[in-house]
């Protein structure tokens, strides 16, 4: 007779185990489930002979929970040191040092675990916690399931918005555990195990998930004493209760929320095995195949999430087209040790500069090649949360493709959606593989400051150039070397090509110093001089096989789609694409520029380093100055205008006063200046935003431009025109139009 017909519901439906034969081998370990209760023999207090309780709880998969056979021995699971023993003088049980024990226990026909005539038994009385010796007997209160502990899979729980796992960051009880997400490594802090309603951490199973309904938030409470009703509901949310678990929108998005249930992807939730499942039997896409094809990207996310979890002792279940990019790396390519000092002694900004600002990311000269196991140790004397400021990103590519970016539309995917991946770190030895391969980043984020080194074990070396260090005839050895993808940079700026272009460069101090030149004029035109200082860090521009979105987009890292723009050339630095994208870096979107089109405002930079280069002006060249006047003249208002026509209001003003771009410089410079609270204010309503470049300009050029924003239907609140009146400023003329002949030397 095998036991798993007297297998409870909640036990042999939800645990995976496998049921064991009634008799079992020395060294297995299992379940001892009273067929009355359903419950199991267990260790619930204390942890030695003299303090254990031995009684009958829930099951919770701990180690407490657990024994092993050794002859005629229960050898406890949580120290085998120790093994169940009838207590003298009582009829109760507990535990006594194996080594000295001389009782034997045997699991008889009937079922029943017996010692001598006595037999294990649970009584009837409520809470049915205790369990004694009695005579034995046919009552179903002595009889036994034994249940074989098998391995059981863990589950991960993985966020449908950020794609990270729910673990346990720090700590490891409940009074210590900050629960939250975690980029997936397959470490136990991210372990789950479903036991009924519950979900049991793969740190410690005598801990599960529970609500804090006063945070909003979630904890790690006791598994035997829970009362947490976990399920997945059919819009894939995790729920307790009124709340669903939700991921906010907050950078860097590792803490988890209860909220109200709601339809976005913050609230929907994967299950590591039900991944699994739904890859069986299907075959990865040939690159490019069609935009169109959901299935298939769905498909390609799956396989990225699984093999990312996968253990590393196993290969990776889903071949990735690495070779379609990021590239490959020879298996003959020599891999290298290094250490590489983390600077983390600056982090951050020290206010809100109202533009995107360059990240935390420290540049190395190494590469991780694809499948690889490489091993990243930091000190164990760091804290974790000094560790956990510390992320290891592989690969710079971090633009993720989706059905509707604007490259793959009605287009194809070119290469995989994802391309790179993000580990988190804690001090020791840090065990990492990477599916996809990819240059090594440190990514730091704020709190504590302090430098430290890293063992970087298991990796290559890749082309890496630092301006103003590496000679030219160092350069002709390094960028040789065989990695996919190479490193430029320099003091504001870091550049990431492949490596095939990067060859052909003889000197990339040259590229590297029209970039920086190109930086500096960008940051002018934004009104940082010597009195002010510009955001510290380096703005990243990373050249990719396909982008997200155009031939160009900004950001962090600023991408570019190298089929279009190739930023390893030498032309490029002097391209109109890379002042556009750097100054939209550099615009104050939700303060003005929005107001006035992102569009078109974003392009004061571009002409701005456009004039300082070459003397020239796009408008003039194209005549825009002319056709806008025009359009105004016949009636246009500002917001029937285009791009350009926009960009000709706002530089009709900067030509029509002495100030030039001094005053678009001081525009910058006060509204960096506003409090928060001031500039909250402008974000809420966009007439504020138009209000707020009527006053400032009016101020700067000592004239009242309200005649011109008439001219161009622009309107203004009252409350602002009242404002410059009482400043007494006589007002503009209303045509500021800038027509030829252009009268004497270019405004600079």
């Amino acid at each position: 007779m095998t036991i798993c017909q007297h297998l409870p519901l909640w036990l042999s439906g939800n645990s995976g185990r496998l049921c064991s034969a009634a008799k079992t081998r020395d060294g297995e370990a299992v379940y001892l489930v009273n067929q009355s209760s359903n419950t199991c023999l267990s260790v619930t207090e204390g942890s030695s002979p003299d303090d254990a309780v031995v009684a009958m709880a829930p099951f919770s998969g701990a180690l407490s929970q657990q024994w092993l056979r050794a002859g005629g021995q229960w050898l406890w699971g949580a120290n085998p040191a120790f093994c169940l023993v009838p207590v003298d003088g009582t009829n109760d049980v507990g535990l006594g040092d194996a080594n000295a024990s001389s009782v034997s226990w045997s699991y008889d026909e009937a079922s029943r675990i017996v010692v001598g005539s006595d037999a294990l038994d649970v009584p009837l009385e409520e809470p049915r916690t205790r369990v004694i010796l009695s005579p034995a007997n046919d009552d179903v209160t002595q009889k036994w399931t034994v249940d074989l502990v098998s391995p059981e899979e863990p589950e991960y729980l993985i966020n449908q918005s950020s794609k990270t796992c729910l673990g346990v960051r720090k700590g490891s009880t409940p009074g210590t555990a900050e629960v939250g997400m975690l980029n997936g490594n397959g470490l136990e802090e991210e372990q789950w195990f479903s036991a009924g309603d519950s979900w049991q951490w793969g740190g410690d199973r005598s801990y599960c998930l529970g609500p804090d309904y006063d945070a909003r938030t979630v904890i790690l409470e006791d598994s035997s004493t829970s009362s947490s009703v976990w399920y997945m509901d059919e819009s894939e949310r995790l729920r307790i209760g009124d709340y669903a678990l939700n991921v906010p929108l907050h950078t860097p998005k590792t803490t988890v929320v209860l909220a109200s249930p709601n339809d976005t992807k913050h609230q929907k939730w994967w299950k590591f095995s039900d991944l699994k499942t739904s890859l069986e039997g299907t075959e990865p896409p040939v690159y490019p195949f069609p935009g169109s094809d959901e299935t298939s990207y769905n498909h390609e996310i799956s396989r990225g999430l699984v093999n990312m979890l996968t253990p590393k002792s196993d290969p990776l279940p889903h071949p990735r087209d690495v070779l379609t990019f990021p590239g490959t790396v020879s298996p003959e390519t020599p891999r290298v040790t290094k250490n590489v000092l983390l600077n983390l002694s600056v982090l951050g900004h020290d206010r809100d500069f109202r533009m995107v600002v360059p990240k935390d990311w420290q540049a190395t000269d190494l590469y991780v090649p694809e499948g690889d196991l490489c091993q990243i140790i930091l000190s164990e004397h760091l804290t974790t949360d000094q560790a956990l400021q510390i992320t290891a990103r592989i690969g710079a590519h971090t633009d993720k493709l989706n059905p509707h970016s604007g490259t793959v539309e009605n287009k194809k995917f070119k290469r995989m959606p994802v391309v790179s991946e993000v580990f988190n770190l804690f001090p020791g030895v840090n065990e990492i593989r990477s599916q996809y391969g990819g240059n090594l980043i440190f990514v730091f984020t704020e709190g504590e400051n302090f430098m430290v080194n890293a063992e970087v074990r298991n990796v290559v070396e890749a082309p890496y150039f630092r301006h103003g260090v590496t000679s030219v005839e160092d350069w002709e050895a390094i960028k040789t070397r065989d990695a996919p993808h190479a490193v430029l940079e320099s003091d504001k700026c870091v550049v990431v090509v492949p490596s095939s272009a990067a060859q052909e460069l003889t000197d990339p101090g040259q590229l590297m110093t029209r970039y920086e030149e190109v930086l500096a004029m960008e940051s002018y035109a934004a009104g940082f001089d010597g009195a002010e200082a510009s955001p510290r860090g380096k703005y990243w521009l990373v050249g990719d096989l396909q982008i997200s979105g155009g031939v160009a987009h900004s950001g962090f890292p600023v991408m570019f789609n190298r089929q279009s723009n190739d930023i390893a050339n030498l032309e490029t630095p002097y391209n109109w694409v890379t002042w556009h994208e750097l100054g939209h870096n550099h615009q104050q979107g939700p303060y003005w520029c929005k107001a006035y089109g992102t569009e078109s405002s974003v392009n004061l930079f571009s002409l701005y380093v456009q004039e300082q280069l070459f003397d020239a002006d796009r408008l003039e060249e194209h005549n825009n100055y002319v056709t806008s006047a025009d359009k105004v003249d016949g009636g246009m208002t500002f917001d029937e205008g285009d791009v350009w026509d926009r960009l000709v209001f706002l530089m009709e003003i900067k030509h029509a006063f002495p100030e030039g771009w001094q005053m678009f410089r001081q525009l910058f410079r006060t509204t960096r200046a506003l409090s928060d609270d001031e500039a909250d204010y402008l974000t809420k309503v966009v007439q504020r935003q138009i209000d707020h470049v009527y006053k400032t300009l009016s101020k700067i050029v000592g004239y009242d431009l309200v005649l011109t924003y008439e001219r161009w239907g622009l309107g203004l609140s009252q409350t602002a025109k009242e404002e410059i009146q009482l400043l007494g400023l006589e007002k503009a003329p209303g045509d500021l139009s800038h027509r030829p002949p252009f009268a004497g030397k270019k405004q600079k």
